[in-house]
């Protein structure tokens, strides 16, 4: 239901003469269309008993009062009930001084995390917890914390959120490059994320296991590409870049000079500045050259590094993502079909038909994955076509027919690579963390404030992919008590145990 608030933008955009909001509606795809009989479902016996996991930390024994002596005990009954501390827990360190014969002092040393700090690793946690898992702004969080008898401040509990966090960034960064080498499917989409007041954008890719955030300027394929390549800066020229140049079907004329510079020797670029002095040296000055030559290049550099051409980047369309082996969003593809309108019964009865035979191939797609052989994987294909093909009198309709059919390789790619994903809801679903950042916050306005938002976003999806507990997770980094394996140890278990 649009509230108050989404009404008003929605005038406002009719008075500026703007789109309108799109109406998206849940896909179907995954409905059962069938019309068999529904299961009548019964009460639901068999509960879980809750009580009898429950760690106790606490035993209270409750007396009778006012009995008279020839009552005898019996017995006991046991009843447990959940309950929560909160409350500030003030920690005197008192450190041991000793000295020498020669006078020579020594001191003994607080624990790592309580160094150059105020505050207690669980305080900390506390604050990263309410802020990225539960949402709470900074504001709040500092109402909460005084009320519970915290003596701290709002630019504190900003520190806390955004300063020396190398560590943290160190382990996110970890996620993207363990997938590439794990050869993990890419779910890529992107999103808006406002950045020192400027409309800036927010990369997603993940997986089954993973979930990586990174925040910029730019939402173009160069971007992804530069995603890809994390912390390196070098640019390269080699075979993959090469063959991205005759792939992409670009100007013959600078595919020539970058395979004389390969031929050559002349093959790596340290840095931006390296790489602009040689487009002087060539006299490369058009911009859509300069953008053509930079892909290939970064295509060569991330290929060099270990990332496989093999790898499937599954999106929901948009041409910043093809690359290597694209894979297209079923449900995506699905949008214009069922915003289609018709004017007579005809025209009804050959939308219901389309429709109904686009929901059959994509749940043939989805058994076949269970099974996959090549005489099922060549007459899917030509269902495929059969579901293409035009219909009498319904211009629209056939337009997206049309328009499915020149994407038939890119959504089929499920029949040559099984594990391939049929949908990027995934995507979608990890990246809406955003769109509800945007509610609580207009933007970040630090680089650290950037950084720590993609990464802390980035630690709480994957733990909850990995089974992991983020509160658990945050108490063992901060603590130092190293319980719990780097996440790229357990991305790296849990792929090996698919495979088995």
């Amino acid at each position: 239901m649009i509230n108050k608030v989404e009404r008003l933008e929605d005038e406002l955009k009719s008075l500026k003469k703007l789109p309108k909001r799109p109406n998206l509606k849940a896909s179907k795809l995954d409905e059962d269309r069938t019309n068999k009989p529904k299961e009548k479902r019964g009460r639901q016996t068999g509960k879980r008993k809750k009580k009898e996991s429950l760690e106790i930390h606490e035993v209270k024994e409750i007396k009778i009062e006012g009995l008279s002596e020839d009552w005898r005990l019996i017995g006991h009954e046991k009843h447990v009930r959940q309950d929560f501390i909160v409350q500030a827990n003030n920690i005197e360190y008192v450190l041991e001084i000793w000295e020498n014969p020669e006078g020579e002092k020594r001191v003994a040393k607080l624990p790592v995390h309580l160094q150059h700090t105020h505050f207690g690793g669980t305080l900390k946690a506390f604050i990263i917890h309410q802020y990225f898992e539960c949402g709470v702004t900074q504001p709040l969080i500092l109402s909460s914390l005084k009320d519970y008898g915290v003596d701290i401040s709002a630019g504190q509990i900003n520190g806390i959120l955004t300063g020396n966090k190398k560590f943290f960034h160190l382990e996110k960064e970890t996620l993207l490059s363990t997938a590439i080498k794990l050869n993990e499917e890419l779910r890529t989409d992107d999103t808006g994320a406002r950045h020192k007041f400027r409309n800036g954008f927010c990369n997603c890719i993940n997986s089954s296991l993973f979930t990586y955030f990174k925040s910029t300027y730019s939402k173009s394929r160069i971007n992804f590409l530069e995603i890809l390549r994390q912390s390196r800066s070098d640019y390269q020229i080699n075979e993959a870049s090469l063959s991205y140049i005759k792939k992409e079907q670009y100007s013959s004329k600078y595919y020539q000079i970058l395979k004389q510079s390969y031929d050559s020797g002349d093959r790596v670029f340290e840095n931006k500045a390296s790489l602009e002095n040689y487009y002087r040296s060539k006299g490369i000055k058009a911009k859509y050259a300069i953008k053509q030559i930079t892909e290939a290049l970064l295509i060569g550099t991330i290929v060099n590094h270990g990332f496989d051409v093999n790898t499937i980047i599954h999106s929901d369309g948009a041409g910043q993502f093809n690359i290597f082996i694209h894979a297209l969003c079923w449900k995506h593809a699905e949008r214009p079909l069922v915003q289609l309108k018709y004017y007579n019964p005809i025209q009804g009865e050959q939308l219901e038909k389309k429709q109904m035979e686009y929901w059959q191939l994509y749940q043939a797609l989805k058994t076949y994955k269970e099974n996959p052989d090549k005489k099922t994987a060549l007459q899917l294909r030509q269902r495929f076509d059969e579901l293409c093909t035009n219909v009498l009198n319904y211009a629209s309709l056939n337009k997206v027919l049309n328009i499915l059919k020149k994407k038939k390789d890119e959504l089929l790619v499920v029949l040559d690579h099984p594990n391939a994903s049929l949908h990027n809801n995934n995507s979608e679903s990890d990246i809406r963390e955003y769109a509800k950042r945007r509610k609580i916050s207009s933007g970040t306005r630090s680089e650290n404030g950037r950084k720590a938002r993609d990464t802390f976003l980035s630690l709480k999806k994957t733990c909850r992919k990995l089974n992991v507990s983020f509160w658990d997770y945050l108490r063992d980094r901060i603590l130092n008590q190293n319980n719990i394996p780097p996440l790229g140890n357990i991305m790296t278990k849990k792929h090996q145990q698919s495979l088995a």
